[in-house]
């Protein structure tokens, strides 16, 4: 009985491993037939494209004659450089450059009215004319004025009291080195001299309306001499208008014994 029993399995077992390599072998060859097919149909396909679309050849476009060139010419043919032509200007003709003739217009002719002029009734009478006054200008003296005249050399000065200072020091340099105290002892003065001056600086900055007083006239004549040469000023200010300035400025000098 156990003999049976195995003869049994075991012929069981053998015809189980043959079906099972029977599966495997028609597993592989489906894989093959369907992998032949593929191939077939791709073939197929690319047949029915070439037949439907038919091969034209190419044919390269027609050349010129080209000359032979060899390489020596080449190399020993000197570089030429092609020089840029200037576009000429388009001549303009004769008749498009001379103006158009002028021809003559038919101006109407025009008279001018009759005027009765006289000398005596369209000539104003002078004498009736009005004198238009001119503005006066006011006259400070010295102490008064807002801003003293200014002396050249003494601009960059703030203060009112610094620039009447400096025109005070300028002045008197200026009139000891231009008075010429030697007449004094020419006509036979003695001691300490005086000359008084006052003048009037006006709106423009000149010295006018001078007058002195001396011992002697001829120191007068010279005080006047001196002071008509003063360089011109800046005028003196009041309320940001010019005015005039009166001045008053004493000389004095002594003659030796």
């Amino acid at each position: 009985m156990n003999d049976s029993q195995k003869s049994e399995v075991n012929a069981r077992q053998s015809v189980t491993r043959k079906t099972s390599k029977h599966d495997v072998n028609l597993q592989k060859n489906n894989v093959v037939f369907f992998q032949l097919g593929l191939i077939v149909a791709l073939i197929l396909a690319i047949v029915v494209i070439e037949i439907k679309s038919p091969v034209t050849p190419f044919a390269p476009p027609p050349q010129e004659d080209v000359a032979a060139v060899s390489m020596n010419d080449l190399w020993n043919e000197p570089v030429r450089r092609e020089e840029k032509k200037k576009p000429t200007e388009p001549t303009q003709e004769v008749s498009k450059v001379l103006p158009p003739e002028i021809t003559e217009l038919d101006i109407p002719d025009f008279e001018l009215p009759e005027t009765n002029f006289t000398s005596e009734t369209d000539i104003p009478d002078v004498g009736s004319l009005t004198e238009i006054p001119e503005p006066e200008i006011e006259t400070f003296s010295v102490l008064g004025v807002e801003v003293v005249p200014i002396f050249p050399g003494c601009e960059g000065l703030q203060t009112n009291a610094e620039r009447k200072a400096c025109l005070q020091e300028k002045m008197g340099k200026f009139i000891s080195k231009n008075f010429d105290t030697s007449l004094g002892d020419a006509y036979g003065l003695s001691g300490m001299n005086k000359v008084d001056v006052q003048f009037t600086i006006d709106e423009h900055g000149n010295v006018t309306e001078l007058k002195t007083r001396a011992p002697h006239p001829a120191l007068e004549k010279e005080a006047e001499r001196v002071m008509q040469k003063l360089p011109q000023m800046t005028p003196g200010k009041q309320q940001d208008k010019n005015v005039r300035v009166i001045y008053y400025q004493p000389i004095r000098f002594k003659v030796q014994d």
